[in-house]
Parts: structure tokens; C-alpha cells; sequence
């Protein structure tokens, strides 16, 4: 979303002229997770009938001893400009911000069966050759794959699964001409 985008872009600037960025980083996963936590503070945010007032006093009693002061200036901001339901949206914006600049690429990897750390750690080491970036990497098991895995890292899809390889082989088979010798 533009908008969320744009707030992100916002905050992410004026934390970098205060040196904050890493501070604000950690905030606003902090708040994050508070929201997932709690299904009621999150409806809280997103009810426009609840007075902007209650929607301050929620977030000082929550974060005022916990955030940096310019996280904390941000959400009133936000709940002042009735825009805290965007709050997860520009969180997500503020993250896709904060990897750009660092570097980071976030990689989806459907496995077969769990995973080991030395595997993942393997995975991650290919992958950033492969891109060259630094990788973030989810591994999530599929029950769906026979074997092998599926990574996707942005619009690229690799499938190593075993299904998608017995698929080429049955293609290669199919396509080639009888030889009647």
C-alpha cells in the first residue's frame, strides 16, 4: 500500500538523522508483536468509533517506558492522524525498507521433511551466492513434496522437488522421437 509506504519511507528518514534506525527497528517489533498478541488491542486500533484520547492512553501506558521517544511520537502521530490501523502495513514497509538498505532479500523454502541448522545454514550460504545478497530464509515444511524442496525469493521460484524433477524427466522422455533401429 502507497500510503504505508510512505510513512515507512518517513519515519525510516527521520530515524537516520537521529541515529535511531536500528532503535526504532527493535521498536517497532515490539509493537508488532504486541498487536499479534493481543486480538483485542489490535481491534482497539482498527475500531474508528473508539476516541482518539483512549487510542493515546493505550499506547502510553503501553509503550511510553518501552519505545524510543521518536517510536513513541510516531504511533500518537498516527493514532492523531487516525492511521493506526496501518500500523502491521507500515511495519512491513518499514522491514522491505530496512532490508533494502542493508542488503537483505527474504527467501520461502518449502521442505520435504525438517530441516537441520547445518542445513539451513547451507541453503542460506547457497542462496546468498546465488544472489549475492545477504538472505533472510523461512523453511516451512510442505507435506505436499515428495522430496527435495521449493525455494522462492522474491518473484524467482527454484523447485528442486522431486515431483517437479520426475515431471522433467517424463518431459525428456515424451519429446523424444521413437528410433526405429
Amino acid at each position: 500500500m502507497v500510503v504505508a509506504r510512505r510513512y515507512a519511507r518517513a519515519l525510516y528518514e527521520e530515524a537516520e538523522r537521529a541515529s535511531k534506525v536500528e532503535r526504532v527497528d527493535a521498536d517497532l517489533a515490539l509493537v508488532r508483536a504486541t498487536l499479534e498478541e493481543s486480538e483485542a488491542l489490535e481491534q482497539l486500533f482498527r475500531n474508528p468509533i473508539v476516541a482518539r484520547e483512549k487510542k493515546h492512553a493505550v499506547v502510553r501506558a503501553l509503550f511510553e517506558t518501552r519505545l524510543d521517544d521518536l517510536t513513541l511520537r510516531f504511533l500518537d502521530m498516527l493514532v492523531g492522524r487516525q492511521r493506526e490501523s496501518l500500523f502491521v502495513r507500515i511495519a512491513q514497509a518499514w522491514r522491505s525498507l530496512h532490508d533494502e538498505r542493508l542488503g537483505i532479500v527474504e527467501a520461502e523454502a518449502r521442505v520435504a521433511s525438517e530441516f537441520s541448522e547445518e542445513e539451513r545454514a547451507g541453503l542460506t550460504e547457497a542462496l546468498e551466492q546465488l544472489t549475492g545478497k545477504k538472505i533472510r530464509l523461512n523453511v516451512r515444511k510442505d507435506a505436499g513434496l515428495i522430496g527435495g524442496l521449493v525455494v522462492r525469493i522474491g518473484d524467482t521460484v527454484y523447485d528442486r522437488s522431486v515431483r517437479h524433477q520426475l515431471e522433467a524427466l517424463r518431459d525428456r522422455v515424451t519429446l523424444r522421437p521413437l528410433s526405429m533401429n
